[in-house]
């Protein structure tokens, strides 16, 4: 089986096997320049599937509302900061109070962890010393006898320590749900991330950032944040620029770089990278780069000493080669001041306690339901759906949002509506604002005037839409509020996001939630308006109704073996 370029595979083979089996077809001679979204990561996990137009990603925003999970909590830390830890610890228990807690810390704080009752079972490693005086960089105890301390699978590791020196312990943990602090791109086998207080403890003002928008490219695909280069252009300067002022001090640029490739380390590609005074042009550090095996970049980082403070400088990239397969993406440049007696800490914004407790609450809420079951509670609702047989399924369809960047098209709509009409016993329901009833009428006359489809456009406030929405069996939506409110209610819901914003940032979230995303290479784009869209829109034009209509199908199935229907027949309200 060929792998997808750029793709993060998951962890488990079979699985990705399963996965990938859907999104190429055998006669696929070539690879998608897309990225792959992993199998499962913090709340939600994706399913990749190939559809008419081309491959999507169906999100799937789930939680497991069951009892007796297990839990590995690491706490390596010495006493003192142990104790800071312990609101963390305590909101962890509340959390998870019907599930299994190990708590493996160091054998100084094994006592206290016990009295506490701060877990089912506490283990101990020590990371470190006893006396931290005598800490040499190195666990004290070695990896072979963390593996021992921490054998067996778990549903949950933390590491609940804000510095980041431990965090590599837990990729050597069997579990389905790895969580800590720091970066992402630093620590790609976290699913659960809380992003650090800093990125670096250095004092303000010792960073300048330079987006890639202030640089002269000649990268082919360019966002608001990142330029990538799929290296149709090569054996040139990529990146130049942007000829600016720096302070009179020792410095140190970092390259934003980053190579989407099945194999990285073998992709042949030589990225040169250099520092110029723009006057003579004259080089001051030069550097090649190499990679690691998940494409982050090694030595992408060039020293050099400003002495003039007239002098403007230039930072360069220079590609040669044509990888196959492979994307360069350029994140900017930072500078950084090094050297110097200017203090080290940033002015502190959180406590380190506070830090640990973030994360509890954020493993808490990834791992729970966002809504209460109270907050929309499914009751009868005050109208009537028509045009059906009191045993149709019900599919309430928001086709406008507020943006035409996240629309999928009336025609798409248009389409969907009469596959659902001819492939199973429904009625449709149209919701909106009143300023959208005319559009939304003409859906209904391009279906022939069904009298099993129904707009309501303008016709209720948000708290009758909630009561429409309550009373469905489906909700078909773009990326807009309703989305999020059949979400919060409860109701089967089936978004389709465009390329703008990303399901697992912006997504509703539920046990009964799907997202539908095209996978297409300028996804996200992080755009606003349709008109600056350089693709034609092909995040959208990607999906197509069909593959949303079986997925729709499929949910109403999958619905109806879950739950009662609520009363088919209830009074109906005034005014609609």
């Amino acid at each position: 089986m060929q792998e997808l370029a750029g793709a993060r595979l998951p962890r488990s083979p079979g699985r990705a096997i399963t996965l990938f089996a859907n999104a190429m077809t055998s006669q696929d001679a070539s690879l998608p320049a897309f990225s792959v979204p992993p199998a499962r990561a913090g709340n939600h996990s994706a399913e990749v599937v190939a559809g008419p137009r081309g491959p999507v990603a169906f999100y799937h925003f789930i939680y497991e509302a069951r009892r007796g999970r297990r839990l590995l909590v690491l706490k390596l830390d010495h006493y003192g900061d142990f104790l800071i830890g312990l609101p963390a610890l305590k909101k962890l228990r509340e959390t998870f109070a019907a599930d299994h807690i190990t708590l493996v810390c160091g054998s100084w704080n094994a006592e206290l962890a016990r009295r506490l009752d701060l877990a089912d079972e506490v283990r101990t490693y020590d990371f470190f010393p006893e006396n931290a005086a005598f800490w040499t960089g190195r666990p004290y105890e070695g990896l072979r006898r963390f593996c021992e301390v921490c054998r067996g699978q778990f549903d949950i590791a933390i590491d609940l320590r804000a510095d980041e020196d431990t965090r590599f312990l837990l990729e050597h943990v069997d579990a389905g749900t790895r969580c800590g602090i720091g970066l992402r791109a630093r620590y790609p086998f976290l699913d659960i991330v809380l992003p650090p207080q800093f990125e670096q403890r250095e004092s303000e003002g010792r960073w300048i950032s330079i987006g890639p928008d202030r640089f002269e490219s000649r990268m082919p695909s360019r966002t608001p944040f990142f330029h990538e280069n799929d290296f149709s252009v090569t054996n040139t300067h990529l990146v130049y620029g942007p000829y600016i002022l720096l302070p009179q001090a020792s410095l140190r640029a970092h390259f934003g770089l980053r190579l989407v490739s099945s194999f990285p380390q073998l992709s042949r590609v030589k990225i040169v990278i250099d520092a110029t005074r723009a006057s003579g042009d004259e080089a001051v550090a030069t550097g090649r780069v190499s990679w690691d095996h998940s494409g982050e970049p090694r030595g992408a980082t060039l020293d050099f000493t400003n002495d003039d403070p007239a002098a403007l400088y230039e930072f360069r990239i220079h590609a040669r080669g044509r990888p196959i397969r492979s994307r360069l993406r350029f994140f900017g440049v930072r500078i950084e001041q090094i050297g110097g007696s200017t203090a080290r800490f940033k002015r502190a914004e959180l406590h380190i306690g506070e830090q640990l407790s973030q994360l509890a609450d954020l493993i808490g809420q990834r791992m729970g339901s966002l809504y209460s079951p109270e907050l929309f509670a499914r009751r009868p609702a005050s109208f009537e759906m028509t045009g059906g047989e009191a045993s149709a399924n019900r599919i309430v369809v928001s086709p406008l949002s507020n943006s035409e960047l996240r629309d999928w098209g009336m025609a798409n709509y248009r389409r969907l509506i009469s596959l659902l009409l001819d492939k199973t016993d429904c009625c449709i329901v149209l919701v909106g604002s009143a300023a959208q009833r005319r559009q939304l009428d003409r859906l209904v006359e391009e279906n022939g005037r069904d009298p099993r489809i129904t707009n309501l456009a303008g016709t209720t406030d948000w708290f009758g839409t909630a009561e429409i929405v309550r009373a469905a069996d489906l909700v078909i939506s773009n990326n807009s509020g309703i989305a999020h409110l059949a979400a919060a209610c409860g109701t089967p819901t089936l978004a389709i996001y465009s390329g703008s914003h990303q399901p697992q940032e912006w997504g509703p979230r539920g046990n009964n939630v799907r997202v539908v995303m095209a996978l297409v290479p300028c996804s996200p784009c992080g755009y606003d308006k349709l008109a600056e869209c350089p693709n034609d829109h092909q995040c959208m034009q990607q999906i197509a109704p069909e593959t949303i209509a079986d997925r729709a199908i499929a949910m109403l199935a999958g619905s109806s073996q879950r739950q009662p229907r609520p009363n088919p027949h209830p009074a109906r309200s005034a005014g609609l």
